[in-house]
């Protein structure tokens, strides 16, 4: 058994795709073909249901419209069901006022998304790697992160439309995906907009990475791989941790507001009482969005003080402060009529 199948079988049993159908997103590179390739491999022991989907983003002409044909074909001639897709990336981005690799971005999730939910999958896999998670979390750095940048991609995250995203080839490089391939004789489409230096993710994978092995880590790409999951087990201890405070702290909820005793929040450290107040928006479903760092400290330095006063958050959401208890109300706008 190869690598590849090895690290693709431990993924789809850590993403929880045993019997599930699964939408599969198909780009035509190296990556999304190993995807499909191992999938289909996997399909009967993990008695997997697949669907295809890809998405011509219309960025790159008729070589977008050949890549899309060339998919077409492949997923045929493999007799699993595709559904293709086409939007106008760079008008979206103008529209929404957003960087094309942004824009791309959202519009490919939102093409992915409605996808599987018309198909009926529960699950839609990606085929991220361990070269794109090293480029993830040093992006992150980069741009300047917390300890959740520094997780990188996670590998599974539910959707708000309930779909979940996995991403089963994480543990993958891309040394062993075109050993896996090379092998089954399956060829890819190559983008050259992979090389184009515009892109943040291009002069990451091209430049900074190579100097950094070449002049400082010969083995960065592992050291950041060990980062992002050392990252990733400490964020889920202080989840589990402000799990257990939030309990103990709240007398009483309702979509709208709650009510927090300050008694076992005010002695926390910062960052775990920060975790606290991240993980109420998540279970109130208030927007999380808006719960920047500067509103974060506003309700550390709330709760922290002895002296009760009201704070305004964004949401909008106001704060209170009175006789040891912290009260919460959102307050959504009116919709416009």
């Amino acid at each position: 058994m190869s690598d590849f199948l090895d690290h693709l079988r431990s993924g789809c049993e850590r993403c929880g795709l045993r019997g599930r159908k699964v939408l599969l997103a198909v780009s035509g590179g190296a990556d999304s073909m190993a995807l499909v390739r191992g999938m289909l491999e996997l399909r009967a022991e993990f008695n997997l249901s697949l669907h295809a989907a890809h998405l011509d983003h219309q960025l790159r002409g008729e070589l977008s419209r050949q890549d899309s044909l060339w998919v077409e074909r492949t997923c045929a001639a493999w007799e699993i069901a595709l559904t293709l897709g086409q939007r106008n990336v760079p008008a979206e981005a103008a529209r929404r006022k957003l960087g094309l690799e942004e824009a791309a971005r959202r519009v490919r999730y939102e093409f992915l998304d409605e996808t599987a939910r018309a198909e009926g999958c529960t699950h839609l896999a990606v085929a991220h790697t361990a070269d794109d998670q090293v480029e993830t979390v040093m992006h992150h750095i980069l741009r300047g992160t917390g300890l959740a940048g520094l997780r990188g991609v996670p590998r599974t995250r539910t959707l708000p439309s309930g779909i979940v995203l996995v991403r089963p080839l994480l543990a993958a490089n891309r040394q062993e995906i075109e050993s896996y391939l090379a092998s089954l004789g399956q060829d890819f489409r190559q983008d050259e907009s992979n090389a184009d230096p515009q892109f943040t993710r291009t002069r990451l994978r091209h430049h900074l990475l190579p100097l950094l092995e070449r002049e400082f880590n010969p083995q960065v790409r592992r050291a950041l791989l060990r980062l992002a999951e050392q990252a990733r087990q400490v964020e889920e201890a202080l989840a589990c941790a402000a799990g257990r405070v939030l309990d103990e702290a709240l007398v009483e909820t309702s979509p709208a507001a709650c009510r927090l005793d300050c008694s076992p929040l005010k002695s926390l450290p910062v960052h775990l009482l920060r975790e606290c107040f991240v993980l109420l928006w998540k279970r109130q479903e208030w927007p999380r969005q808006r719960l920047g760092s500067a509103a974060l400290d506003r309700l550390v330095a709330l709760v922290q003080g002895e002296k009760g006063r009201q704070i305004h958050l964004p949401g909008p959401i106001t704060a209170t402060k009175k006789r040891g208890e912290l009260i919460l109300r959102h307050t959504p706008a009116e919709p416009a009529e």
